[in-house]
């Protein structure tokens, strides 16, 4: 009899158990499907109310109404030779760059004796701190480029560059 007894007791605790896992496995997947419901009910856009203001850095440049007859407006940049930042070798660059222009004033405040040490300070600090690897290929020239006219137009008011010009790029 004692027997018997024993037997009822481990299977009501094993049936205890089984109703205890079974209700978790409930409560887990209640909880789940509540919070994916709440993260497909969130709207993707914020309101309009509370989007960030464009502030100048942010903002998408307006375009620009050229004329096609008008010659581009260039200027020389001095000759420059400068040593990369490799540190295994010693590698230096030796470069000469026209600057195409807004306009003539643009023109004029960039060949100014100020102009000209601020345009030479900003290649030469730039170009100092590239290596032999970032400039090699044809799209480190390129980001050469674009990294230029970004901090020549970011230093000068009006964003005076348009474009930057290689006429001669020997690295040794």
């Amino acid at each position: 009899m004692a027997d018997e007894e024993e037997v009822e007791t481990k299977k009501s605790s094993g049936n205890l158990m089984q109703i205890i896992i079974v209700v978790l496995l409930v409560l887990i997947l209640a909880v789940g499907g509540f919070i994916a419901w709440k993260l497909l009910q969130t709207p993707d856009t914020p309101p309009t109310d509370t989007a960030p203001t464009q502030t100048e850095e942010t903002k998408v440049p307006e375009v620009e109404v050229e004329d096609p007859e008008s010659p581009p407006i260039l200027i020389d940049v001095d000759n420059l030779t400068i040593n990369l930042a490799d540190a295994d070798q010693s590698r230096f660059l030796r470069t000469k760059i026209k600057l195409e222009v807004r306009n003539e004033e643009d023109k004029v405040r960039l060949s100014s004796d100020l102009g000209k040490a601020k345009v030479n300070d900003l290649i030469l600090t730039l170009l100092s701190n590239k290596t032999f690897k970032e400039i090699r290929t044809a799209k480190g020239k390129y980001e050469l480029k674009e990294e230029i006219v970004f901090r020549l137009n970011k230093e000068f008011p009006g964003k005076p560059v348009r474009k930057v010009y290689f006429t001669d790029f020997v690295s040794q």
